[in-house]
């Protein structure tokens, strides 16, 4: 036989042993050894327990975690706080304003199994009693160790990189038969190293049906000094509203400028307090801030099309926090916008003309 066809033939036959031999070991792992080999990856068994509690931002909200499975998410630009989200091991409590919400369901799950996640430093730790192994799996352009886990009803799979042994992606899924089908994706970007520990950078989360957003993670801080009572606590920063008939006092709680000095302004003002002040729907009211007066019309639920165009000044409910927005599509006040600032006082009253 011909020496290079021999060669040609050896090489081959080495080659598809590698491939057989790195199949078989990585098939050959148990579930307990690549919960072994994560918590290693991430910065090992000694230093993860030596983390008591750590936070991390992401855009307008920080998360703030504790060894002993309790997370806190707070939303709201220093000094204001505008919504705190409380997650223990049987229960996970919003407020929002003064809106408490107690949530349920798979929204109640999903916070649970992330808190399980991130309080382990986004590790296998906290689930490594309850998982089991699926294999390798495709997710995106390489295979990854797939494992399970279940929150109550909801089903959470984890896709573990094959050579570096860290969580690429966690898919939570559910069915209820009046919701239907649940799933949710989180995608992690890369890991960069703090302090010894291996953070991810960003995840991208996704729901079916929906728009994704991605998350960026910055200003790392592990074991601050919190109060005792940190972990149980949801005390908001809104200011102080006052309803009088036909007024209403209250804050600035965030404020956004647009392109031609349009500008968003979200109030402490909540769904009942319009009500409350004698308000009805297409009102003309009058803004006082920052030492001028404003016209605005008021809109208690949709906002009728023909009312959004250039010079519209008009309030409205925010759908999500339940507060009300200010939005001026005007350039023509242009001098508050120097004076704009968090907390600053704000009036409402009802026209006269």
């Amino acid at each position: 036989m011909n020496k290079h066809v021999v060669f040609l033939v050896l090489t081959c036959l080495s080659f598809i042993f590698f491939l057989t031999n790195a199949s078989y070991s990585q098939e050959a792992l148990s579930a307990k050894d690549i919960v072994e080999k994560n918590i290693q990856a991430v910065g090992g068994a000694e230093k993860i327990a030596k983390i008591k509690n750590y936070s991390f931002s992401s855009d307008t909200q920080r998360f703030y975690m504790s060894s002993d499975g309790k997370m806190k998410i707070v939303s709201g630009k220093e000094p204001v706080i505008t919504k705190v989200i409380l997650i223990e091991k049987d229960n996970v409590v919003q407020k929002c304003f003064q809106n408490i919400t107690e949530f349920q369901g798979f929204m109640k799950s999903t916070y649970q199994a992330l808190a399980k996640l991130r309080c382990g430093l986004f590790s296998l730790k906290n689930f490594q009693d309850s998982l089991q192994l699926h294999g390798m799996k495709k997710f995106g352009p390489k295979e990854h160790y797939m494992l399970t886990s279940k929150v109550n009803e909801l089903e959470v799979g984890f896709y573990l990189d094959p050579d570096e042994f860290l969580i690429n992606r966690v898919v939570f899924r559910g069915f209820d038969p009046d919701q239907g089908r649940y799933e949710v994706n989180h995608d992690f970007g890369p890991y960069e190293e703090i302090e010894g520990i291996k953070i991810p950078s960003s995840w991208f989360g996704s729901q079916v049906g929906t728009r994704g957003i991605l998350f960026e993670i910055s200003d790392v801080k592990f074991n601050q000094d919190l109060p005792e009572k940190f972990f149980s606590s949801y005390d908001i920063n809104i200011g102080e509203v006052k309803i009088k008939q036909g007024a209403l006092e209250g804050n600035v709680v965030d404020f956004n400028i647009a392109r031609n000095n349009r500008i968003m302004i979200s109030t402490n003002w909540t769904a009942g307090c319009m009500e409350k002040a004698g308000f009805s729907s297409e009102d003309k009211l009058i803004l006082k801030i920052a030492g001028v007066q404003i016209p605005l019309t008021y809109f208690e639920s949709r906002l009728p099309r023909n009312a959004l165009g250039p010079g519209a000044k008009f309030i409205m409910l925010d759908q999500q926090d339940r507060n009300y927005l200010i939005y001026i599509i005007s350039s023509e006040y242009s001098e508050i916008l120097e004076k704009l600032q968090l907390l600053l006082p704000i009036q409402l009253i009802k026209s006269t003309d």
